[in-house]
């Protein structure tokens, strides 16, 4: 019986490592965007990274794990000097209570909205001191987070993207996310920006480019030639960041663990 299940589970991780190389392959196919590295900074390895946002000159970030969970808020601008970098407190921490793994992040109408992995629940924070405004419920697992300035948007490592009522959380519509009809899985951090949705895919290193009308991919970014540079030895320290600079039109763009960030224009 052991040997069964043992069994099913390596054909499960087969079915995904096959899913995988063949969602790769098709989407080395589809239109890539070129970018350059503005600059970069440092970036926490203690970060779990799930959500990421800047706005009024902060990061604003949700760290993932159970009993580590945490939501933080520190300056883009760093202080100068090695040793002040790796010591810079945020400027504003709150932990998540144990039992919740926190996932995505975004911010709208001045409140900070934090998705929960397997947990069905979503918190809603005063922007301005993490205070707690209230709790919501959703259906499915929560992935990444973003806004289209009235919609909440949700992954949840599927295919689908799901547009929530920013008050009652309520779900108004999805999307199927598709190149060429096939279905693009493992959807995982968000951003809205210049009018499309930027997808980080779950352990790749690539960013897709998502028509929000239609669910199509229109482009794709691979970053591969970053985390490869950083030399990262744990598996998990995947790419899961992006983040778009209004002020510079740019992205910023981290990953779990990652010891930094790095700001990138595209091409």
């Amino acid at each position: 019986m052991l040997k069964y299940f043992i069994g099913l589970f390596c054909l499960s991780l087969a079915t995904i490592a096959n899913l995988s190389c063949a969602q790769t392959e098709l989407l080395s196919t589809a239109p890539q965007i070129s970018y350059k590295i503005i600059s970069e900074r440092s970036h926490k390895t203690s970060l779990f990274t799930q959500g990421l946002e800047v706005k009024n000159g902060s990061f604003y970030e949700s760290s993932g794990l159970y009993a580590k969970s945490q939501i933080v808020a520190y300056p883009i601008t760093e202080p100068e000097g090695t040793w002040a970098k790796m010591t810079a407190p945020f400027t504003q921490k709150l932990r998540i209570p144990d039992r919740y793994f926190a996932e995505g992040l975004t911010l709208l109408n001045n409140k900070l909205y934090v998705l929960t992995w397997q947990e069905g629940t979503a918190f809603v924070y005063d922007a301005n001191n993490f205070s707690l405004i209230k709790n919501v419920n959703y259906k499915g697992e929560g992935w990444g987070l973003t806004n289209d300035g009235k919609h909440l948007i949700r992954s949840d490592g599927s295919n689908r993207l799901f547009f929530h009522n920013a008050e009652s959380f309520s779900v108004e519509k999805t999307i199927s996310v598709k190149y060429q009809q096939e279905a693009i899985i493992n959807l995982n951090e968000l951003e809205y920006a210049e009018g499309f949705i930027w997808a980080n895919i779950w352990h790749d290193n690539r960013v897709i480019k998502i028509n929000p009308a239609t669910g199509d991919v229109v482009g794709v970014i691979n970053f591969s030639a970053i985390a490869k540079n950083l030399k990262l030895k744990d598996a998990e320290s995947v790419l899961n960041g992006i983040a778009y600079d209004a002020d510079k039109k740019s992205f910023w763009i981290t990953g779990k663990q990652w010891p930094k960030m790095f700001l990138v224009k595209l091409n």
